[in-house]
């Protein structure tokens, strides 16, 4: 008696063993999947006009999001770059959006600004900042670079316009935002994918 309920209790562990190594195996092949999908997921948002927005979209191979408010003056300095930005890439696969950040700005208020710069893109109200937290953006003007799985690839500074806070030079000498572009569009990893930007802070809403 005494040898047969050790029998059966050993094997009852041996079945133990196997049902949680198996379920070890399960565990690991979830969080595995869960990490893919969960780790860089698509973006979404509604533009000024209430269309829903899928970042980058269907027919882009990225999305820039230009973090931006109305009365920021490196961001308003910022704006020819921009506008030369999209003029060169738009064509070429990569989607950009202009996000707004100031929690007490009003429609007609971006509406107003988009129209004094020039501005040819979907315009975000990002008020509450479910954007700026989604990709860490700090200040105005900062770009985030999305490849089409959601993975934020760059994030920083369009160029060195801005030196500091009151120093600028007279031309940029480097194009970060460019560059990381040109590597997503060759596809290529971004070899700078942060840049510490220089800007109007974005204050918490």
């Amino acid at each position: 008696m005494a040898r047969r309920f050790a029998r059966l209790l050993k094997s009852m562990r041996r079945a133990e063993a196997g049902r949680a190594a198996a379920f070890a195996v399960m565990l690991a092949a979830a969080l595995a999947l869960g990490g893919v999908r969960g780790g860089c997921q698509a973006v979404t948002a509604t533009d000024v006009d209430g269309h829903r927005l899928n970042l980058p979209g269907q027919d882009t191979k990225a999305a820039v999001l230009f973090f931006v408010t109305n009365d920021c003056p490196i961001t308003n300095s910022s704006m020819p770059e921009i506008n030369r930005l999209v003029a060169a890439y738009a064509t070429r696969g990569i989607g950009f959006y202009a996000v707004y950040t100031d929690p007490t700005v009003s429609m007609a208020a971006i509406r107003k600004h988009a129209r004094e710069y020039g501005m040819h893109m979907p315009l975000i109200d990002d008020t509450k900042h479910a954007l700026v937290h989604r990709v860490g953006a700090t200040v105005t003007p900062e770009a985030a670079v999305l490849e089409r799985d959601g993975k934020v690839v760059y994030l920083g500074r369009i160029d060195d316009l801005y030196v500091d806070l009151g120093e600028r030079r007279a031309a940029a000498t480097q194009h970060y935002l460019r560059d990381a572009l040109d590597a997503v569009l060759q596809g290529r990893p971004v070899a700078v994918a942060k840049v510490e930007p220089v800007g109007c802070f974005i204050y918490p809403n």
